[in-house]
């Protein structure tokens, strides 16, 4: 089985998860044909979705379904977790939106959170390190970067709350609001993400 393909900024490789081998592993493979490389992705019984290339096609972020985000250097081979794992899956109002920096030190993705909000986490791929920077008591989601890598925008509520768990009717009369938000990247320069 072969799913997810995704194709490089740079024109040059598809990434794609297959179990060939048994387990899935991430496969690139050049677009002019050839033998893909392969690497693998542990031991673990898991389903992996939605790869995401940096821009300079040199790592490959994704996530599964036991709730884990990762980021895969393709030079090195090594598969790092980008964060704690999501809380919540399944039926909860969940979002997996993730955005690369363009010079792709950084990547921004959205955290489900143990009051089923949502929160952006910043990733450093060159230390990995990475950190929560948006407040809990609000629901942030959908993070892009500008093009300059100056600041990080994001979609955030707060009054989402009533409305976070799908399976509870009682809040479809409820319509949370979203503004856009802007974090200057600076800070994050100054502060230094530390491991969540």
């Amino acid at each position: 089985m072969e799913r997810t393909p995704a194709w490089s900024p740079d024109g040059e490789s598809v990434a794609y998860f297959s179990d060939e081998s048994g387990s899935y592993a991430l496969h690139v493979a050049p677009q002019t044909g050839g033998a893909a490389k392969k690497f693998s992705l542990g031991n673990q019984t898991a389903y992996y979705f939605d790869p995401l290339w940096s821009p300079d096609s040199k790592r490959i972020a994704f996530r599964d379904n036991r709730l884990n985000t990762y980021v895969l250097d393709l030079a090195s081979g090594k598969v790092n977790e980008a964060g704690e794992p999501n809380v919540w899956g399944g039926f909860t109002d969940q979002t997996y939106a993730m955005a690369w920096s363009p010079d792709s030190k950084w990547l921004a993705w959205t955290r489900s959170l143990k009051n089923h909000m949502h929160g952006i986490v910043l990733y450093s791929a060159e230390r990995n390190t990475a950190m929560q920077v948006t407040d809990s008591m609000g629901d942030a989601r959908y993070p892009a970067f500008d093009r300059n890598g100056k600041y990080l925008y994001f979609l955030a509520s707060n009054n989402a709350g009533p409305v976070m768990h799908g399976l509870d009717m009682s809040s479809n009369l409820y319509r949370p609001t979203r503004s856009i938000y802007a974090l200057a990247l600076i800070l994050m320069m100054i502060l230094r993400p530390q491991a969540i």
